[in-house]
């Protein structure tokens, strides 16, 4: 089981941590490289994320991954699947070797975007922009509807609903219309269950993101009523 740090020294970078990293990163460049498709860029450059997620940041066990106090995460920009892939087979999810030698191919425990119900370790299912991140806020207030409802007295910190809801988000999940909208409820409901990581590459399939967008999506969140 993998438990909340409780000390900066549990978030010291070691040099089996980075490591690790650059194993994730050629995992996900020869997943892609074997498959023939695939996106290894972003999932190259969210390991030291995920993996900080995984290993030092989040409450979790592998061994019970349907513990109900386990942290959610939500990889919202679903394309990058092998980012969350990578980190439940370093993690021991029960994904192995073979599972990333066989990405993005008929009948795997990994396909091109993740599946909810299908790989262990899959909280939500993720792949139209902004879906994650919606998902995100909705699991966020049902961890505090649950509290109120079935653990209102426990201390806080104590009760086995006081998870955290952990999602990345990238700048094209940022540019949906779904994603401003839950975005703004979490905002007004005050979810400081949710956590937010903000991936901003400045890249989509048109080219930079600039040909479309240009606002600024951190005053755009203050505005919201996050912490930014």
């Amino acid at each position: 089981m993998s438990m909340q740090p409780t000390t900066t020294d549990d978030l010291q970078w070691t040099d089996l941590d980075k490591r690790a990293v650059d194993t994730a990163r050629i995992l996900a460049m020869d997943s892609v490289q074997k498959v023939g498709n695939g996106h290894p860029g972003t999932a190259m450059s969210l390991a030291p994320a995920a993996y900080l997620l995984f290993q030092k940041l989040m409450r979790h066990d592998p061994a019970d991954p349907d513990w109900t106090g386990r942290d959610r995460f939500i990889l919202s920009p679903g394309h990058t699947s092998l980012t969350l892939y990578i980190q439940l087979y370093l993690s021991g999810y029960g994904l192995e070797l073979d599972d990333l030698k066989s990405f993005r191919t008929w009948g795997s425990r990994t396909p091109g975007h993740p599946e909810h119900g299908h790989t262990i370790g899959v909280e939500t299912t993720t792949g139209p922009l902004g879906q994650g991140i919606a998902n995100a806020v909705g699991m966020a207030m049902a961890a505090r509807y649950e509290r109120g409802l079935f653990d209102p007295q426990a201390p806080v910190g104590e009760s086995v609903f006081d998870h955290t809801i952990w999602a990345i988000v990238s700048d094209g999940d940022l540019e949906e219309g779904i994603s401003a909208e839950a975005s703004s409820l979490a905002g007004h409901q005050k979810l400081g269950n949710l956590i937010a990581l903000y991936d901003d590459i400045h890249i989509s399939i048109e080219g930079d993101t600039e040909t479309a967008f240009s606002e600024d999506v951190l005053k755009r969140y203050e505005a919201y009523g996050w912490h930014v």
